[in-house]
This record gives structure tokens, sequence and C-alpha cells, in this order.
């Protein structure tokens, strides 16, 4: 369903270079997708190398859903403006089905359905890490193409202006 509101999705951002794909939100649900169609093929061929690659996609994915529906959320319940553009906001259920439900999905079958983990915690939290360095590099990526931040809490990263937006 989110994939589906989402292709059907137009607003500037989505004309603009990288498209619905500037947001973190839309790369963590198509990682999300890629690991439990993964754990969905494991199951039906009872293949050792898909589980293999399903635990390693899931915990990349799992954490990085819970991070992005803790900062959503955070930031949505502080102050709206810094996430919507001017007249635009997601409703309910395409709102949970984005920034909710792939979070309590992925972290209920990391924790209950998955073995043990089998990524070492330093090697998750590298892969944490170099997920948040290549999002930096391509949010930068983009604005250097549109001359705009895909949110517009993200301008206050940008030298001190007059900028309504920023607290």
């Amino acid at each position: 369903m989110s994939f589906r509101f989402l292709s059907e999705l137009m607003h500037p951002i989505a004309d603009g270079f990288g498209g619905n794909y500037q947001h973190l939100t839309n790369i963590g649900l198509v990682l999300s997708f890629a690991t439990f169609s993964v754990a969905v093929l494991a199951d039906l061929t009872l293949s050792p190398a898909l589980f293999r690659l399903k635990n390693f996609l899931s915990v990349t994915s799992a954490p990085l859903e819970v991070l992005i529906t803790l900062l959503y959320w955070g930031i949505r319940a502080v102050d709206k403006a810094l996430l919507f553009p001017p007249g635009f906001e997601l409703a309910l259920v395409p709102d949970l089905s984005f920034h909710l439900v792939p979070a309590v999905a992925l972290t209920l079958d990391l924790l209950l359905l998955g073995p043990p983990y089998t990524v070492p915690a330093y090697g998750a939290m590298a892969i944490s890490m170099t997920i948040a360095f290549l999002y930096w590099g391509w949010v930068e990526l983009c604005f250097s193409y549109n001359g705009w931040f895909v949110l517009p809490g993200f301008t206050c990263l940008l030298p001190p202006v007059a900028d309504p937006v920023c607290p």
C-alpha cells in the first residue's frame, strides 16, 4: 500500500533530483520491502543462504526503521513545519504505513522470529554509520542539484539566515 501511494504522490519534491527517494523514510521502505521479500523467499525455499541474507538485511533495516520512526514522530510532535512544506501533510493511514508499521513489524521479526543475532554489535553499528553517512551524502547531492533540501527543517543546517522555519 505504501509503495502504491508513493508512486501516485505528486508534489514539487517528487519532480526534483532524487524524486521521492530523497526522504530517508522512502529509502527505509525499500530496504524493509527487500528484507521481507528475502524472508518470504527464505521461508519458501528453506535456503540457508537466503536466511543469512535475511538476517543481515534485518539487522540493517530494523534499526533504520526504528530510527526513522523515532525521529519522525519526535520532530512531528515538536513542529510539523520542520517536516512538511506548507500545504502538504500526509493523511493518517499513509503516515502510519510509512512511519510506524515498518518499525514495529521489523522489530518484532528481528526480536521474536529471528535467530540470535548473526551480525556482531560492532558490525551492526558499522552498517548503521555507513547508512547514515551515505544518506548525508545523498541529501547533499540532491541539494546541489535542486537548490533546496527535502525537509524544510534541513535548511537549519545552512549558514544562519532569517529563516522562519528554523527555531
